[in-house]
């Protein structure tokens, strides 16, 4: 049980309410209704890379699934498993994807930016060498796009455990 209430729909402003009824009925969602400065920016943003991204889906997967492992976030990680596998991603790829599991299954370029996910969480940013990597086959909008990806599951791992936002009842 989260460590605060949801917000009851019918405290919400009409617009605020109304988003909401629009949106996947996720656990995230329901608890950033209930801070109305930023639950529209916050879902915006979260959409603008899901549904227009630059970002190949199973690469921003392999991302969300990092962080996900690398900050211990069931909540993320379980959401987003879901979300890899309905996209074609194979089992044995998600399973990877947990630190100490053999990423051999993955191509060079994708070790890259698995190696660029671990450096920016564990050092703050990615080392010279390693962005100069990535860079290699990533254009700007992708390097910006990949190191905001990350940040913002940093962000909403953090809300999950600070919150203790539990998973959904029935999956989305």
């Amino acid at each position: 049980m989260a460590r605060i209430p949801y917000p009851d729909p019918k405290s919400l402003s009409d617009s605020d309410r109304e988003f909401l009824e629009i949106l996947p009925q996720l656990n995230i969602s329901r608890m950033l209704a209930g801070s109305p400065s930023t639950f529209k920016p916050l879902i915006r943003l979260f959409n603008s890379y899901l549904n227009e991204g630059v970002l190949d889906a199973e690469l921003r997967e392999i991302i969300i699934l990092r962080v996900g492992h690398l900050r211990n976030s069931k909540y993320e990680v379980d959401n987003h498993q879901r979300a890899a596998r309905v996209i074609g991603m194979s089992q044995e790829r998600i399973d990877a994807l947990e630190p100490g599991n053999d990423l051999a299954m993955f191509t060079d370029e994708e070790r890259l930016v698995i190696q660029f996910v671990d450096e920016v969480l564990r050092d703050g940013g990615a080392s010279k060498a390693t962005f100069e990597a990535v860079a290699e086959f990533m254009n700007t909008a992708e390097l910006l796009e990949l190191t905001v990806v990350i940040g913002v599951y940093t962000m909403i791992s953090q809300i999950c455990a600070t919150f203790e936002i539990e998973g959904e009842a029935i999956p989305i």
